[in-house]
């Protein structure tokens, strides 16, 4: 007799929205198959098979491996999330009524629905690709226990009769592994901020700084650190980033409150940005393993083997690699999102934006430069660095964007580092000193879910040679509980679109910026005296 399992899960990708969230669950069903079939013999007919299915169990498992030069190799077991199929008493199986006569096996699909844990990194690729990939992956197993009905429908034949003393009753039948792929998209927007966006837009409260702002050390010839703390600055970016964009919205908003102090004359002329990804890989997954629910220490690799390990471990289970490495082995490597020819600096026309005790600008109000950051969006793809091939450093691939995530072994940041230029006159006709006030924020880029396509299908009649195209859309899946509900049962409330706000008219003015297109072509701005509401009535402002 001739038994096989197989998993069939509904879908063969499991969505995740949102940051890693230990409170929320996810779905995974599905069904395992169990096929008999009666083989066929020279000798005689072929005979019905009955057995008594005792265990049949389904476990989901996650891990993630590194392998590197500078780190070595490391494994940890995500989770491990069994479940027992099969009923407590033994389920008799059978391909009877005429079934054991054919080519075709009998089949018994059992039902599963897997809870799976909102904590779980996104499936990924990272580390040395040159053998086999390692990262972050997903599979479902099963296995299953059987039992023969009656010996004498086991045996089959009468060669296996005489064998059967030496055989073991049970049989042990193993599923083929069925990878999963774990997506984590940004959570659903509640409104979108402009048609570069597909998120709100934040607003911080940035403490500017130059680049020596050690009193100790700074050069007496340079503007005084009183003057610069008189200037406020607050920056707008997104609250997430697309990676399929290829641009978003960035603001800078200035005021003065206190310019009528200003010996001199503060001039902002430009500024610049840069868009930095870093890339952190570490021996160690310590500090995950602290904050989420991992399986104990018992469980993980090598006192419990993964069950599809990289190819290298076997190499390090047999004795034939060592490695030095300790566990607080790690290395990193940061580069520019920016396209390769352009460089974001950004011009103000004139003179800029000028304060002075006897400016024209109002010291209440905000004055804003508005842009569009261009980064390389995913899918553009990019060469390795030079550099890092000659240093023998591209184990680690091209530059290409990936989402901010948090793994065992594996994370990525990302930074947005801003520098304005400053002139300051200490006295009239006094020669102007320069110097670049700078600030970093944190850049938030996630993966957004691909709307639904539409699906055509071709009906033909090939009795009247007339044909109907009818188009139909995928059914929209409900959002995630999470997403609905708190972890409590309670209803969300979307506070996110905030009530309209009173604009006093003629309150203050605004200072608008038009980026520069591409580096190849710069351009001065523009001013545009558009009236802007104060942004502290707007919204609250975070501090950084």
């Amino acid at each position: 007799m001739a038994i096989s399992i197989e998993i069939f899960p509904l879908s063969s990708t499991l969505d995740m929205y949102g940051g890693p969230d230990a409170s929320s669950a996810y779905s995974l069903s599905g069904h395992v198959s169990i096929s008999l079939s009666s083989p066929a013999t020279l000798f005689e007919r072929r005979r019905a098979v009955r057995l008594l299915l005792q265990s049949l169990v389904i476990t989901f498992e996650g891990q993630s491996e590194l392998v590197s030069p500078s780190t070595g190799y490391s494994a940890v077991r995500l989770c491990s999330i069994s479940q027992e199929l099969a009923p407590n008493e033994p389920l008799e199986l059978s391909n009877e009524d005429g079934l054991e006569e054919s080519d075709a096996p009998c089949t018994y699909n059992v039902l599963f629905n897997l809870r799976i844990p909102g904590w779980l990194p996104a499936s990924d690729t990272f580390g040395d690709c040159k053998q086999s990939p390692p990262g972050t992956r997903y599979s479902l197993h099963a296995i299953a226990n059987f039992v023969p009905s009656d010996p004498e429908s086991s045996s089959g034949s009468w060669l296996a009769a005489l064998c059967s003393p030496f055989y073991s009753k049970t049989r042990v039948v193993h599923a083929p592994l069925c990878e999963i792929t774990l997506n984590r998209f940004g959570a659903l927007p509640s409104m979108a901020a402009s048609d570069l966006s597909t998120y709100p837009s934040v607003n911080y409260s940035v403490a500017a700084h130059p680049e020596d702002a050690d009193p100790a050390s700074r050069d007496p010839n340079a503007i005084p650190l009183d003057v610069l703390s008189k200037i406020q600055t607050v920056v707008s970016i997104p609250e997430h980033i697309a990676v399929e964009k290829d641009s978003f919205d960035f603001s800078l908003r200035f005021r003065a409150p206190e310019q009528a102090q200003l010996e001199g004359r503060l001039q902002i002329t430009d500024f610049s940005v840069e868009v930095e990804q870093t890339e952190k890989y570490r021996a160690s997954g310590s500090k995950y393993t602290s904050r989420y629910p991992l399986p104990k220490d018992r469980h993980q690799p090598p006192n419990e083997p993964l069950r599809n390990p990289h190819p290298i471990q076997a190499l390090f289970d047999l004795g034939l690699m060592s490695s030095a490495f300790t566990p607080s082995a790690a290395t990193s490597r940061t580069f520019s999102l920016l396209p390769p020819d352009l460089v974001a600096a950004y011009r103000l026309t004139g003179d800029g934006l000028t304060f002075a005790s006897d400016s024209a600008v109002d010291p209440t109000s905000w004055y804003t430069m508005t842009t569009s950051v261009p980064f390389v969006s995913a899918g553009t793809p990019r060469a390795e660095d030079e550099t890092e091939k000659a240093e023998g450093r591209s184990w680690a691939g091209a530059h290409n964007i990936r989402p901010t995530s948090q793994s065992p072994f594996f994370g990525v940041k990302h930074t947005l580092r801003v520098a304005v230029s400053c002139a300051y006159e200490p006295s009239a006709g006094a020669e102007p000193i320069l110097e670049k006030l700078i600030f970093s924020l944190p850049l938030d880029f996630v993966r957004t879910r691909p709307a639904p396509v539409p699906v055509g299908q071709q009906h033909q009649r090939s009795e009247s040679g007339a044909s109907t195209t009818s188009s139909q859309y995928s059914v929209p899946e409900l959002p995630a509980y999470s997403q609905l509900f708190h972890a409590n049962g309670d209803r969300k409330v979307d506070e996110s679109v905030p009530l309209p706000v009173y604009t006093p008219a003629g309150s203050s003015s605004s200072l608008t910026l038009e980026a520069e297109q591409a580096a190849r072509d710069p351009k001065n701005a523009s001013f545009d005296d558009a009236d802007l509401a104060d942004l502290d009535a707007a919204t609250p402002v975070p501090s950084s």
